[in-house]
């Protein structure tokens, strides 16, 4: 992982661990949507694929994951 990207996770995971834990797990489950988004990032620049409708299901995935642990 190039230095840039190496940062900026370490900025993200610094964040997210003054973000309120809605859920048990659900710090995890930002962490792995995160690294699964900038590993999509990361593969857009090689193929262009469609990263906003990538980041929207992680998202999507991340909030359902929420509403069963609310249930």
């Amino acid at each position: 992982m190039p230095l840039n990207q190496q940062k900026v996770l370490r900025v993200i995971l610094d964040e997210l661990e003054s973000i309120e834990e809605r859920c048990d797990g659900y710090r995890e489950e930002l962490i792995a949507a995160i690294a699964e988004i900038l590993q999509d990032e990361s593969e857009h620049r090689v193929s262009r694929t469609n990263i906003q409708k990538k980041i929207n299901d992680k998202f999507n995935a991340v909030a359902r994951f929420v509403a069963e642990q609310q249930r």
